[in-house]
């Protein structure tokens, strides 16, 4: 039992999301602080209210709001390493809530010795976090287990669409063509050139100044380095709807994938013969969809292995 629920801790866990649900989750979360403050009046609330001082409860609210902002926004700035997204886990994401937790707790701290709801004293911010954690931990915890769910069973289904729409194409592919489409590039130079048959193409990985070219080489996998930019290779294979460029470091042949994984992060990509398996941006998710999904006219047949 022990075992499995560690595995549960370490399952991929999204973190990188857009600025738009940064804002309207923190708002979200702040805005149940103030009526949670203002319905069930714990910690002695009542007397705002008694004093006509509501405001009090709605600034505890826009305290919670601004710190989970800045946790989610400043945080991966600052340590970008911890919050290294391939890296990131629920065993992380739960510290991080504990984590957005006390500094709720010391700011609301700070901003009751403004309103003159209590002194700023050291040995009080154990107090503060603890209420903190008493109205916080449950929508935090409630919400985090949410979109784990919702995100599982989302990529799930649509990664068991894609496979059967990857191994119908392979049942309907006919003999390779007799004379496969070849193109040449050239590093940034024009010293060093590649020639590259299409239909054996695999994907081409960016790294640093290079680009890595793989293509399927009878039984094997060819990697051919190039001192040029993704991009430029980009613009010279332009106009081949079945080259896609799934992430800022890889452009892939999705005649050639053999399977797609997913979990609450995204899509990732498998090749036969690669040991290494593909990101996929959550900006290109749905195109990379649609393209398996629905095969579009042009496309080259697959590589017969």
């Amino acid at each position: 039992m022990l075992t499995k629920f560690r595995a549960f801790l370490r399952q991929p866990f999204p973190f990188r999301i857009s600025w738009t649900q940064i804002i309207l989750s923190s708002a979200a979360v702040g805005l149940f602080v103030s009526l949670f403050l203002r319905i069930f009046k714990p910690f002695g609330s009542s007397i705002y209210i008694l004093e006509g001082r509501t405001w009090i409860l709605w600034g505890y609210g826009f305290v919670t709001f601004l710190v989970l902002l800045a946790d989610m926004l400043v945080g991966p700035l600052v340590f970008p390493r911890f919050f290294n997204e391939s890296k990131w886990n629920l065993y992380r994401a739960i510290g991080f809530q504990f984590w957005h937790i006390a500094a709720i707790g010391a700011a609301n701290l700070f901003f009751a010795s403004i309103v003159g709801g209590a002194k700023l004293r050291l040995w009080a911010v154990p107090g503060y976090i603890l209420q903190a954690l008493a109205i916080g931990f449950f929508p935090l915890t409630i919400s985090m287990f949410s979109i784990q769910s919702i995100l599982l069973r989302k990529y799930a289904e649509s990664t068991r669409r894609m496979n059967e729409s990857l191994l119908a194409s392979r049942s309907r592919a006919g003999d390779p063509e007799k004379s496969p489409t070849t193109v040449v590039v050239s590093s940034e130079s024009g010293k060093d050139q590649v020639e590259i048959r299409l239909q054996d193409l695999l994907l081409i990985k960016s790294i640093d100044n290079y680009v890595e070219i793989y293509a399927a080489d009878k039984e094997h996998v060819k990697m051919t380095m190039l001192r040029s930019s993704l991009t430029r290779l980009e613009q010279d294979l332009k106009g081949h709807p079945f080259l896609f460029k799934c992430h800022r470091a890889f452009l892939v042949n999705v005649n050639t994938i053999s399977s797609v994984t997913g979990n609450s992060q995204g899509y990732q990509l498998v090749f036969k013969g690669i040991d290494f398996a593909v990101p996929v941006s959550r900006k290109t998710s749905k195109d990379l969809f649609k393209l398996i999904t629905r095969p579009q006219a042009g496309r080259i047949p697959p590589r017969i292995a």
